[in-house]
């Protein structure tokens, strides 16, 4: 037991966040897709607590790294990729080898799970000590897969938040889980904030999207949150590559390994 021991603050954050994504997963399965949403964003909070936990009160050991990643892998790979796959295939339709859309969920919600995977192997083995890093965070990714599933996805046969099933949110989906594991370099989100254009961007989408909610009465409170949350994401996705070769040399940005 003497590991016990070695246990610090930020490992029973790392875990509890893997408990949460595991949670998330069940609520998929029960077609529960709000509460699944609901607590993958739970989980990127612990995600960000871990990381402040370590750096107040340290850490035993030299594994921290190992098992934030086990942990994402759940949280950020998996239950997103189920979330999708739960809400867009339809076995009604027919399997995925007779049925394009189902095909294209299935694509989809596989290359979700497996670039993430592969995304957090090649993080685990870069120095935590940059300030940017490679490819499109396994976080940031899952949080802009719930948003559009949450705004465009259906739910046992009703109209999610704003509109029907749609195909773009499958094909953004694709595209993001290849933006993972790109060599596009992105910075800490707390660093990508602090662009006045960012912020600039996000807050006149997030008026227009407001405006357009309150024009079709469906302004709900879940319906603004996850398109504030979809518009600091995509403010992030193309905002954050700018913001590194604005401030970072080439030397400072995590290589590939």
């Amino acid at each position: 037991m003497a590991w016990v021991r070695k246990i610090a603050p930020a490992d029973v954050i790392t875990v509890v966040n893997a408990l949460v994504g595991f949670l998330a997963i069940t609520y998929v399965i029960d077609g529960r897709w709000l509460e699944a949403s609901v607590l993958v964003i739970a989980g990127v909070v612990l995600d960000g607590l871990d990381g402040l936990a370590a750096r107040r009160w340290g850490s035993k050991h030299n594994r921290g790294q190992y098992l934030d990643s086990f942990s994402d892998t759940i949280s950020f790979c998996i239950a997103p990729a189920l979330l999708v796959y739960g809400v867009f295939y339809d076995g009604a339709r027919g399997s995925a080898w007779t049925d394009p859309w189902n095909a294209l969920a299935v694509v989809a919600s596989t290359l979700i799970a497996s670039f993430g995977v592969l995304r957090l192997a090649r993080f685990v083995q870069m120095d935590y000590t940059k300030e940017s890093f490679l490819g499109f965070p396994t976080p940031a990714n899952a949080l802009l897969v719930i948003s559009m599933v949450e705004l465009f996805g259906q739910s046992a046969g009703k109209a999610a938040v704003i509109v029907e099933a749609n195909p773009v949110v499958l094909l953004a989906s694709i595209a993001a889980a290849v933006l993972m594991i790109s060599n596009v370099p992105y910075p800490k989100v707390s660093d990508a904030l602090r662009v006045p254009a960012t912020l600039v961007t996000a807050g006149v989408g997030a008026l227009a999207i407001l405006a357009y909610l309150a024009l079709q009465s469906r302004a709900t409170v879940e319906a603004i949150v996850f398109s504030l949350l979809l518009l600091g994401i995509l403010a992030y996705i193309f905002g954050g590559p700018l913001y590194v070769r604005r401030t970072r040399s080439a030397d400072e940005i995590v290589p590939v390994q």
